[in-house]
């Protein structure tokens, strides 16, 4: 087993002191309806992630430029702040990151149900230490599943009005941890964490899956 963990997993006790970013504001088109609302087990699902943070950490920060829609949730709501180009991820963090009141914010698309909060809570130790924590599954980073720090924001602010906005690219600029594929797996043996649900398929995917795994 991983030397960094005990054979027992993480206990969830108490709300960590850093916040959780959700980006809500893409336009869902490959879905053709807005992919926070689809009903998944009687709930939305943008209400699967939310519930999920909301038992784990102390502030949670909505991305949106619907924010009437979003209401109903005990969060703090947000739009862009950088909003003359294409909608992007990276400008969702730069929001998420600027509204929080925390150091360090855990930022996750609202359309990744699976999340497992036991990962996250064992990355959450690394989060002030670094200015990113990102999970690594093979070659590929996990940009829309890791805790970014206030120490990024001026890279991150640089790099949108330069209009670079891959977020991977940050990484070699910023003191970065990487969490490697065998502790992902020990949280998260299928990797559930990571799927996101951007089409009709990939939902219908995600129903099946409800019913046969648990991510926590």
């Amino acid at each position: 087993m991983h030397s960094l963990i005990s054979n027992e997993r993480i206990a969830l006790v108490t709300k960590l002191s850093l916040s959780a970013v959700i980006l809500a504001g893409g336009d869902s088109k490959r879905m053709g309806t807005n992919k926070a609302f689809l009903r998944l087990e009687g709930k939305n699902l943008i209400d699967h992630v939310f519930y999920k943070l909301y038992d784990l950490f102390s502030e949670i920060v909505i991305v949106t430029d619907r924010p009437d829609e979003f209401a109903y949730l005990s969060a703090k709501l947000t739009g862009d702040i950088f909003v003359q180009e294409e909608k992007n991820a990276l400008r969702g963090i730069h929001a998420g990151l600027t509204a929080s009141t925390n150091l360090s914010g855990f930022v996750v698309g609202c359309d990744m149900p699976f999340l497992s909060l036991s990962l996250i809570k064992y990355m959450s130790g690394f989060a002030l230490d670094f200015d990113v924590v990102v999970p690594r599954v093979g070659e590929y980073n996990q940009p829309l599943f890791a805790f970014y720090n206030k120490t990024a924001l001026n890279l991150i602010t640089t790099r949108l009005e330069n209009k670079r906005f891959k977020i991977v690219d940050l990484y070699q600029e910023l003191k970065t941890k990487e969490i490697e594929e065998e502790t992902i797996r020990y949280f998260d043996p299928h990797l559930l964490s990571f799927s996101n649900i951007n089409t009709k398929e990939d939902f219908n995917r995600a129903k099946i899956q409800y019913g046969s795994h648990s991510s926590d």
